[in-house]
C-alpha cells in the first residue's frame, strides 16, 4: 500500500480537502497534519524532524496560502493544492513540486476539478462537495451550508477526523448531535449582539471614506460580520480575538476594496477580496482607535 500524507488548513474547505483525496486514492495510506497559515513554517519544520517527504508516495499541500513559504515544499513528490489569489502570483517560484494553484471558489472544488472525481463519488457525495464550496466561496445559495460549517467548528479535538466519520459518505442530513449544535450557535449568536460592545465611525482606506464596524470575536466571525454589516449598514467588519492575537475583516455586498489587500497592507495578513485575516499588530491597534461604541438606545 502507497502512502500519502497531506498538510491541510484547519477550516471546513481544509476538511473537505482531505475528504476528497481520500476518495481519489482508496488505495493509499492517507494521513494529515492540519494546520494555518500562520503556522505552516513551523509546523512543516517540526514535521520534518521525525518524518520526511521521502517517506511517502506524495505529499499534497492543501488550501494553504504559503506564499511566503514556497521554497519549504519545493520538493519533486509535492503537489499544492491552493485557490489563493497572492498564492497564484507566485506559483512561478516552485521549481520541483507540483503547483495546481488557481483563482477558484474553494480547494475543495478545485480538488474536485482537477482530479475528475465525479464519478467516484455517490450523490451525497456530490452534495457535500457542493456544501464545502458554497459556504467557502460564501455564496450561501444552498440550504445547510452555514451550518455544515457551524457544526464542524464546534467539534472538539481533532475536527477533521470527526467530520470524516461523520460525513464520509456523504451529506445525507443532520443528527440529533448536528441538530443540538446548530440551536447552542444560533443562542450564541443572538446572545452576542445582547450582550458585546461593537464599535462603528467612517474611516479613510486607501484615500476613500468606509463605514467601519469592529468588535471581539470568540466564535462564529463570519456569522457575526454578515448580521453586523446588514445591521448597521456598514462597508467593512473588522472583528478582532484578543486570545489568538487575529483579526477577521468582511467587506458588505457594496464594498468593493479588497479585504485580502487590507490584510496586507495592515499586517502580515491574506486571504480573499470578500474575506481576509491578519495578525493583530500596532497598525491594526491603531485602526481601531478611530472606532466608537455604537450606544443602542
Amino acid at each position: 500500500m502507497g502512502k500519502i500524507h497531506v498538510f491541510t488548513d484547519a477550516d471546513l474547505d481544509g476538511a473537505g480537502c482531505v475528504f476528497l483525496l481520500r476518495q481519489a486514492f482508496p488505495a493509499y495510506e492517507i494521513s494529515y497534519k492540519v494546520t494555518t497559515e500562520k503556522n505552516f513554517r513551523q509546523d512543516i519544520l517540526n514535521w520534518q524532524l521525525t518524518d520526511s517527504f521521502k517517506n511517502y508516495d506524495r505529499v499534497f499541500v492543501c488550501d494553504l496560502n504559503i506564499k511566503d513559504e514556497t521554497s519549504l515544499v519545493d520538493v519533486e513528490n509535492v503537489i499544492v493544492f491552493d485557490h489563493h489569489k497572492d498564492h497564484v502570483e507566485v506559483k512561478h517560484e516552485y521549481v520541483k513540486a507540483k503547483p495546481v494553484v488557481e483563482d477558484y471558489t474553494s480547494c475543495t472544488r478545485l480538488i474536485y476539478d482537477k482530479l475528475k472525481l465525479k464519478s467516484k463519488l455517490n450523490d451525497y457525495q456530490l452534495l457535500l462537495v457542493k456544501l464545502i464550496d458554497d459556504y467557502d466561496s460564501y455564496t450561501l445559495s444552498i440550504p445547510y451550508s452555514r451550518q455544515l460549517n457551524h457544526i464542524f467548528w464546534n467539534y472538539t479535538g481533532d475536527r477533521v477526523l470527526k467530520f470524516l466519520t461523520d460525513f464520509g459518505a456523504g451529506f445525507t442530513g443532520l443528527n440529533t448531535y448536528h441538530k443540538n449544535t446548530l440551536k447552542l450557535v444560533e443562542s450564541r449568536l443572538e446572545n452576542y449582539f445582547k450582550t458585546e460592545k461593537l464599535y462603528m465611525n467612517d474611516v479613510e482606506l486607501n484615500g476613500t471614506k468606509y463605514k467601519l464596524i469592529g468588535g471581539f470575536f470568540s466564535f462564529s466571525p463570519n456569522e457575526i460580520c454578515e448580521r453586523a454589516l446588514k445591521d448597521y449598514d456598514a462597508d467593512i467588519c473588522m472583528l478582532m480575538s484578543t486570545k489568538n492575537k487575529t483579526v477577521v475583516f468582511r467587506r458588505s455586498s457594496k464594498c468593493t476594496l479588497s479585504m485580502r489587500k487590507l490584510a496586507s497592507q495592515l499586517s502580515d495578513g491574506g486571504g480573499h477580496d470578500d474575506a481576509a485575516g491578519a495578525t493583530l499588530n500596532d497598525s491594526i491597534i491603531r485602526l481601531t482607535k478611530l472606532l466608537k461604541e455604537i450606544v443602542n438606545e
